[in-house]
């Protein structure tokens, strides 16, 4: 039997409900949407989830799509679905939840007396993340930027790695995307989450997909290749038996430890550098101008060397923010050589 909280599915069988979690402080319910898909045969578990920034959205149609054609009784283990985390986001179309102006993502384990999604990320995480031993998150540019990639954290030591990195490794290549990244140890905010996780067995990886203005010309295309993915995790994780489909043979694997920073003055954003484009120290990656006279209110060079991973940000844009993101190759993986599948005891 697979449940969690309140919502059960027995082997071979697909059932939809509601996780319970908390209310808000005017008895606004902040249940979690969930799809459970228990396997006909025992296996390992994945958990996967989409919106926990609310308007980051590509990542749920296509787990809503997974959710119709996946067939409990040729899969081995569970699958647990989530299409919208953040449903006060969503509805709104906002990256954080306006009900205490928190970033769920940020929040796991969580914290069951703290605010709504200290409480909701606390309930979530002791009721599906514990029990997970793959996890998923989809996100994607939003309204900011197009983005294609798969995002996980920083290896600790390269040379010695660790199950959930060995494992990590098959995962992002086996997604089958052209291109992922790491953001080495420092770049952002600290990792309370990924150590959250990895102390209870989960591994995760994340994946951009999509969004800004890609999304009116790539949105087909983009849930394909999210949907795809899915599969390929499955296989990857002897859940279901077939043949791994991807963008091409490699993955080039990029370190993304060159963040460059919007300074602080706003206006409207000319990205005049595109995705892999070659960036020396001191290159002008963007611009601010007056949306009204034309004139350069700031130019953004680059700090470092760095190959240009898809980024950007709204036009105009406001406050202080990261513009863009360079890379450097760190390695090329050869699906033709990789082992891509995972063994769970």
């Amino acid at each position: 039997m697979l449940r969690v909280g309140n919502v059960s599915a027995k082997a071979g069988e697909k059932t939809f409900g509601y996780l319970e979690t908390t209310t808000t402080r005017s008895g606004l319910k902040m249940d979690i949407p969930v799809h459970l898909i228990a396997g006909a045969e025992p296996g390992p578990t994945l958990l996967m989830q989409g919106a926990v920034h609310g308007g980051e959205i590509i990542g749920s149609i296509a787990l809503l799509n997974f959710v119709e054609n996946a067939d409990p009784s040729v899969i081995r283990g569970n699958v647990i679905v989530v299409p919208v985390v953040n449903r006060a986001g969503f509805e709104l179309g906002e990256r954080m939840s306006r009900v205490d102006a928190k970033d769920i993502s940020r929040l796991f384990p969580g914290d069951k007396n703290g605010s709504a999604s200290d409480q909701m990320a606390y309930h979530y995480f002791q009721e599906a993340f514990i029990q997970s031993d793959v996890f998923i998150d989809f996100h994607a540019g939003g309204r900011t930027a197009y983005e294609r990639y798969v995002l996980f954290d920083a290896e600790d030591d390269p040379d010695k790695l660790t199950v959930h990195e060995e494992r990590r490794r098959k995962l992002i290549v086996a997604y089958g995307l052209d291109q992922a990244a790491y953001f080495p140890t420092g770049t952002f905010s600290p990792g309370e989450a990924k150590q959250a996780l990895e102390d209870v067995g989960t591994t995760q990886i994340t994946l951009e997909f999509g969004g800004g203005t890609g999304w009116f010309k790539n949105g087909e295309d983009n849930v394909r290749d999210a949907e795809r993915g899915i599969w390929n995790t499955l296989k990857c994780m002897r859940m279901i038996d077939g043949e791994f489909e991807s963008d091409g043979p490699l993955c080039t694997v990029y370190n993304a430890g060159v963040v460059i920073w919007k300074p602080p003055v706003d206006g409207l954003f000319i990205r005049d550098k595109k995705f892999r484009d070659e960036l020396q120290t001191g290159d002008v990656y963007g611009r601010l101008v007056d949306p009204y006279t034309g004139d350069v209110l700031a130019e953004m060079p680059t700090p470092d060397y760095g190959i240009v991973i898809p980024s950007g940000q709204e036009w105009p844009t406001v406050g202080a923010t990261s513009i863009g993101i360079l890379g450097s190759i760190d390695r090329v993986e050869d699906r033709r050589t990789m082992d891509m599948t995972i063994d769970f005891d």
